[in-house]
């Protein structure tokens, strides 16, 4: 008998319904402190709106934030102008499956109702204010698993400046930390060598190479996986992972 099964009130049911019964039980819902649409920002950057300091000279003010409706046409222009550079590594849809691509408008009203059900968190990185990138937390699972993987693109012009690899530290602690998620994933190709340089930068776990796992530029690719567990970020001794940036 597993964990699980032993939790369950219907004790007296058969084996296999018990389990079956247990399982819907841990996947029913998520926890109540779970909360959409949220703001993240550095921790200098608040304190400094707390105290009404201005901003550092050069120093761009990057925040985290759900998509909206207005982001419709700067995602446009900014996906239209980087589109040869991102199409590589973008996730396709393999032939036959009877699925299409949903329009902005579609596909906004979709992810918004899946972050309302903690299934998922559609992000928008802002940098002085402009439409950046995007990140993606989808899915979520909860139950007996707390988890979700994590993806994120952003635009060429604010490539190669620590942009996106603080914001997705802020998306890794906001994660394990308030949501209260016990392991979190990204998953890269293993020839995204920018990719694979920010997730050892906020030094994530390397977990090895899964074969063919995500549909990629119209052909099933493999991916490198790493992770991160809430024990290991936000433990005893753990800090985390904006604070691992801010140390150096």
């Amino acid at each position: 008998m597993s964990d699980s099964a032993s939790t369950t009130p219907a004790g007296t049911l058969g084996g296999g319904l018990r389990r079956a019964v247990a399982g819907l039980l841990l996947g029913a819902g998520a926890p109540a402190r779970f909360t959409w649409p949220v703001r993240l920002e550095p921790e200098g950057a608040q304190e400094g709106l707390a105290s009404g300091a201005a901003p550092s000279p050069g120093c761009p003010r990057v925040v985290v934030r759900e998509l909206r409706a207005e982001d419709e046409e700067p995602w446009k222009e900014l996906r239209l102008a980087d589109n040869d550079r991102l199409a590589p590594w973008e996730a396709t849809l393999p032939v036959g499956g009877g699925e299409v691509l949903s329009t902005f408008p579609v596909f906004l009203r979709r992810q918004t109702r899946r972050a309302r059900l903690a299934e998922a968190m559609p992000f928008v990185v802002e940098v002085d204010g402009a439409f950046a990138g995007q990140i993606a937390v989808d899915p979520i699972i909860w139950g007996a698993t707390r988890s979700a993987q994590v993806g994120y693109w952003i635009g060429s012009a604010w490539q190669g400046r620590g942009i996106m690899r603080l914001a997705v530290a802020l998306v890794l602690d906001h994660l394990l930390g308030p949501v209260g998620l016990h392991r979190v994933e990204i998953n890269v190709r293993p020839d995204n060598e920018r990719s694979l340089a920010l997730c050892r930068g906020l030094g994530l776990r390397e977990e090895g190479l899964r074969r063919g796992y995500m549909h990629i530029n119209g052909a099933w690719a493999d991916h490198v996986s790493f992770a991160a567990l809430a024990e290991e970020t936000h433990g005893p001794e753990g800090a985390g992972f904006e604070q691992r940036l801010a140390r150096g």
